[in-house]
């Protein structure tokens, strides 16, 4: 089978096949919708019954390999299939080309946004969708943490991380990220030792029966010489791949890195084809540094560099899904100020409607608001919008394309399970800390509506309310002092239609772009945005 994939790729010329490729993707990206796994029946019926290019085991493959690691699912998986088609060059294009689509309408949307936002029916419609948003990440939650938390041990890692997410500010994300990944693999050599040994002392407390007309055991018996040639034969032909290969491309990715576009020469005097598919990998990543470089020299503003790298880092850190990017730029915007909670919720609303991974499509609106206000010019708000995308793909294509290189023993390898154990359960953890950021914006009452930029309750900034209200009223009781903490931070009406909306997401597994859609009416008619028409 895997023979006759290989015969039918190489009867296509490769650059007509990377043309397919790109083609192929980029179809692909203009219909995803819904996610990752909304891409996985449409892969299927393109590469394996249409073309015949892999099967459903490897799709399953790629599929169990992309939720372990950074970035995008979908994103991931197309890096995987791009690289198998076409090697490094086609996991890199297959993958911006998935990505354009979503790109060219986030573009339109997030220019029609920028001069749109004040207008009372979008503001209004905004405020239905942020409640909407809000039960469909529970409802992610929920459909997350059934494989992510598998144990007692995985729901304290997120609680855990929930809980300073929100309440402690100070500490970066990206620490709890690596304290994730530190707790699981201890926690899994702890439970693989304890059971060890325990299956040992049962072991030695099972006697063996004895039986009287035990017969000798036949051994030596040697195999006849064709089935030993036949076994060897097909021991070398599944070992594609040598330590030596392996070692060369992670080195063509090092000097890659080291030497920046330096590193290229090399190309010339290198034979080996796995070192100089290492140094493609990072050519691109030093292509868009030296774009910034030119821009930042003409403009005498260094904004790109800030987007990139802060987009980078976040592309690295954030597992399990586009969902899982959501924590880190709520963070992202509190610390730069680029946006603010109600841009970051309104284009997570958004995302859920548009084509593509939704991680990719909030980085190509940051990117795109946060230089149109540094420049104020089009072109350039364009050109950071590609750069913020960019950023957040680059060390998902790096790390899927080492990945690609010994798939099996990545994936079966325990102490890559066992990282991956906290680094589940982490991404469940900052994702409810992500729920929580929009429940405040969409839940609970504005401490000042009279302020140009809104800002909302919290659960503490309402109980010191709430306490100083006790200390100044002595006829007040237990109950009314809940009833104003609660008038305080909540708003009734957003409540009400959360709750109408949560029974029907729950219970009915329709498009989100359906309840989104249904949101923004609710909202106009209810006026939810507190701007008269």
């Amino acid at each position: 089978m895997e023979n006759e994939e290989k015969d039918k790729l190489n009867s296509i010329p490769y650059f007509k096949r990377l043309f397919m490729l790109c083609l192929l993707f980029f179809k692909l990206g203009i219909v995803n919708f819904g996610g990752g796994y909304a891409l996985l029946p449409l892969l299927s019926k393109e590469l394996v019954e249409k073309r015949g290019w892999t099967t459903d085991e490897e799709l399953a493959d790629y599929y169990a390999v992309g939720q372990c690691t950074p970035g995008a699912i979908a994103v991931n998986v197309s890096t995987f299939i791009g690289c198998k088609i076409c090697g490094t060059l086609g996991g890199i294009l297959a993958t911006v080309s998935f990505v354009l689509p979503a790109f060219i309408i986030i573009f339109i949307i997030a220019t029609v946004l920028t001069n749109f936002n004040q207008n009372p029916f979008v503001v209004n419609a905004l405020a239905g969708i942020n409640v909407v948003v809000f039960v469909l990440i529970l409802s992610a939650v929920k459909k997350l943490s059934k494989k992510s938390i598998i144990d007692i041990f995985g729901l304290l890692i997120a609680i855990t991380v929930a809980f300073m997410a929100i309440f402690l500010k100070a500490i970066p994300l990206y620490v709890y990220v690596i304290a994730a990944a530190i707790l699981g693999l201890l926690i899994n050599i702890i439970k693989e030792k304890r059971f060890e040994s325990k299956y040992k002392i049962k072991e030695e407390n099972i006697e063996e029966p004895k039986e009287e007309n035990e017969e000798p055991k036949e051994e030596n018996i040697e195999e006849p010489k064709e089935e030993k040639i036949e076994k060897k034969v097909n021991k070398v032909n599944k070992e594609k791949l040598t330590k030596k290969d392996v070692l060369m491309f992670i080195f063509g990715i090092f000097v890659g890195l080291l030497t920046g576009l330096i590193g290229a020469i090399s190309l010339i005097f290198v034979k080996n084809k796995k070192y100089r598919n290492g140094l493609i990998v990072t050519s691109f990543f030093w292509i868009i540094i030296a774009v910034c470089l030119l821009v930042s020299i003409i403009t005498n503003n260094y904004v790109y560099f800030e987007i990139y790298f802060n987009f980078f880092r976040i592309g690295a850190c954030a597992f399990g899904g586009g969902l899982a990017t959501f924590p880190f730029l709520e963070e992202l915007g509190k610390t730069t100020g680029w946006y603010t909670e109600e841009q970051l919720t309104a284009m997570l609303a958004i995302s859920e409607s548009t084509p593509g991974a939704m991680g990719i499509n909030m980085s190509t609106y940051v990117g795109y608001s946060v230089s149109l206000g540094v420049y104020n010019n089009y072109f350039l708000a364009f050109v950071g919008s590609i750069i913020s995308t960019l950023g957040l793909v680059s060390p998902s294509i790096i790390v899927i394309l080492i990945v690609s290189l010994f798939l099996k023993k990545f994936r079966t390898n325990k102490y890559v399970n066992f990282i991956f154990y906290g680094l589940r359960a982490a991404s469940i953890g900052l994702i409810i800390a992500a729920a929580y950021s929009v429940l405040r914006v969409a839940l609970f009452n504005v401490v000042d509506p009279l302020a140009d930029v809104k800002e909302h309750y919290d659960i503490i900034s309402a109980f010191n309310q709430t306490v100083e209200y006790f200390k100044t009223n002595d006829g007040a009781n237990f109950f009314s002092v809940i009833y104003k903490y609660l008038t305080l931070l909540l708003d009734f009406r957003a409540v009400m239609v959360a709750l109408v909306f949560g029974i029907f997401i729950f219970k009915f597994k329709k498009h989100p772009v359906l309840y989104i859609a249904i949101g923004a009416v609710v909202g106009i008619i209810l006026q939810m945005g507190n701007v008269s028409l």
